[in-house]
């Protein structure tokens, strides 16, 4: 396990690989450009472009390196990056089962409090602070489908917006077009987990239409139809018991004693049936509650659909991982466009170490990364953050970057007539 050279190589060969399957079909500036990304953001471990910069070990200045990264980000053209992001939903098809696919839907943000020159800032709930105070930056609207194994999640929609922005319609325009690439990728069959934010009428509409099965946490303050009568959600649920006990445990340390409860339901705005599930035991202050379509018959059922709630949980572990181990809040490049070019240049990353994860226990070069990342615990429900570690600290003893390692085209020099006199 201690062969640095050795695995210094392997890595280097692993992300260059992955690099090139995702930059197939682009021009060769723009396959330079992926694979520095995606070095440096492995090496680096992190969204400055001076670190990823001084992450490739070139021998030029700093400055330049900066500036042509800077350059690809700004003016990359827009049929490239949708070239990108297909070759890179390619790769991630083939490691998720399409005929139980999950798709975790999650609005995040980006804290930018201190910033004023950024393009169109806008002021957004800092969900990392206790008091969920208000402060500048953007929205982040993502969807992840978990991985056919070890249920890994890779982002198939990312999208950075600002409320500001000219082009702004409404925030269920982002949603939508998350659905939408989950339809593109999978198709009608997967179940959609969302967050109470999404406890939106056009979003069950939309999911009842599409044949989409579905699971949403509700607001207290939601009025469903209990038996022709007009009721909230949270009202409901103080009248009943849970029946039916289910231990949930979220890794090693965390374990919860949920009882849960459910009864059948009608929406008001489409007159659709559908089952709300009530969960006690995960918080003191009130039940959560879940609307469903997926039909429950049995105690197994109700399981499965709480199960299938708490598996959004990845979706957050995703987030921490991003903005902790690759300092995602950090970025500061100034335009919106640059800001979602290095988001998609950084979920291709995440993605990878994904699908690395998902053969945790069949690839060696997997197993020598967790070896290399030094972490406490042994087993993890979302190995983001120990790959990422690993893959830095193997690509440590690195001590030239990845220029040896393209393919450089060489050109004869130019011969000139010449005359015998």
């Amino acid at each position: 396990m201690n062969n640095f050279t050795t695995n210094t190589y392997e890595m280097k060969r692993e992300i260059l690989n992955f690099s090139k399957k995702v930059s197939e079909g682009v021009n060769k500036a723009t396959t330079k450009f992926v694979m520095d990304m995606q070095y440096g953001l492995a090496k680096g471990g992190s969204c400055l472009i001076s670190n990823i910069a001084r992450s490739l070990d070139e021998n030029i200045k700093l400055n330049y390196t900066i500036d042509r990264l800077c350059d690809n980000l700004s003016n990359m053209y827009q049929e490239e990056k949708e070239i990108i992001w297909n070759n890179y939903l390619n790769e991630v098809s083939k490691n998720i089962d399409k005929e139980n696919a999950i798709v975790l839907f999650d609005d995040s943000d980006i804290n930018k409090e201190y910033s004023k020159k950024l393009e169109d800032l806008d002021r957004v709930i800092d969900g990392s602070s206790q008091d969920k105070k208000i402060v500048n930056g953007y929205h982040v609207c993502e969807a992840t489908v978990l991985s056919m194994n070890n249920k890994q999640p890779m982002s198939i929609y990312s999208k950075i917006y600002s409320c500001k922005s000219k082009n702004f319609v409404s925030k269920n325009t982002y949603t939508l077009e998350s659905i939408k690439a989950a339809e593109n990728m999978i198709g009608e069959k997967f179940i959609g987990v969302f967050d109470r934010g999404y406890d939106d009428n056009k979003i069950f509409k939309y999911m009842s239409n599409n044949k989409h099965d579905f699971v949403v946490r509700l607001d207290d303050e939601r009025i469903l139809l209990f038996k022709g009568k007009k009721r909230s959600v949270g009202e409901v649920a103080k009248t009943r018991k849970g029946k039916i006990s289910y231990k949930a445990l979220f890794d090693d340390s965390e374990e919860y004693e949920l009882m849960l409860s459910y009864t059948k339901a009608t929406l008001p705005a489409n007159k659709e049936e559908y089952t709300l599930v009530i969960v006690y035991g995960l918080s003191e202050k009130s039940p959560m509650k879940l609307l469903t379509n997926i039909n429950i018959k049995d105690k197994a059922d109700v399981i499965k659909v709480v199960r299938l709630y708490l598996s959004r949980w990845r979706i957050e572990e995703h987030f921490r991982g991003k903005k902790q181990e690759y300092d995602f809040e950090n970025m500061r490049v100034r335009t919106l466009e640059s800001m979602n070019t290095l988001n998609m240049m950084l979920t291709i990353h995440l993605g990878h170490i994904a699908i690395l994860a998902d053969k945790i226990d069949k690839k060696l070069l997997t197993i020598k990364i967790l070896y290399a990342s030094k972490s406490l615990k042994d087993k993890s429900i979302v190995w983001l953050s120990q790959i990422a570690r690993g893959i830095k600290n193997i690509l440590a003893y690195a001590h030239t970057g990845i220029r040896d390692w393209l393919e450089i085209e060489t050109r004869e020099k130019f011969k000139q007539l010449e005359l015998k006199l």
